[in-house]
């Protein structure tokens, strides 16, 4: 999902796309312009729960996503909407959190849930689910059918702004 996701917004096939979870097991970068600026993203290796782990390149996927997240600007936390909120979607977002990291939450796969008005109750679960990040934004899109792709570089901006902005305290005079 991830991948797909990537591929999508730079409009190009440059990452390797497969319905084979834990296909990507390093972080790859990607470059792209448009009017709005200079990118990068970061695309990482899915982190699945401990006990799955077993392979050392696994673990080093893990930990070069987890130096990704230090050497990021914004963590989009991408949760499957087939799959629902797992407890490792929690992780990573903890992750972000404590290196003081920007997030949005994206929800991939929209086109999968029957019931498209259910994003108010999907939303009450997510805020539910991620209490610890109640001030973040919810993207639902679809990278597959580029369904509501166009909501995710607007918030993905304006939480990197918010995150430049000084907030100024006053000062008492004696």
């Amino acid at each position: 999902g991830k991948s797909s996701l990537v591929n999508r917004i730079l409009g190009e096939e440059r990452l390797i796309v497969s319905d084979i979870a834990g296909t990507t097991r390093d972080a790859i970068d990607s470059n792209f312009e448009n009017e709005f600026g200079k990118y990068t993203f970061i695309d990482t290796a899915g982190v699945r729960r401990k006990s799955k782990i077993k392979e050392n390149i696994e673990k080093f996927s893990i930990m070069r996503t987890l130096f990704a997240i230090e050497r990021s600007d914004v963590c989009c936390i991408v949760i499957n909407a087939e799959e629902g909120i797992i407890e490792h979607d929690k992780h990573i977002a903890s992750y972000a959190l404590e290196a003081g990291k920007p997030i949005v939450l994206v929800v991939n796969k929209w086109d999968t849930v029957n019931d498209k008005n259910d994003i108010k109750s999907f939303t009450t679960l997510m805020r539910s689910e991620f209490q610890f990040l109640s001030y973040v934004p919810i993207v639902f899109l679809s990278a597959k059918t580029k369904k509501r792709i166009h909501t995710l570089m607007p918030e993905v901006l304006k939480v990197y702004e918010n995150s430049l902005r000084e907030i100024k305290t006053s000062v008492l005079n004696e």
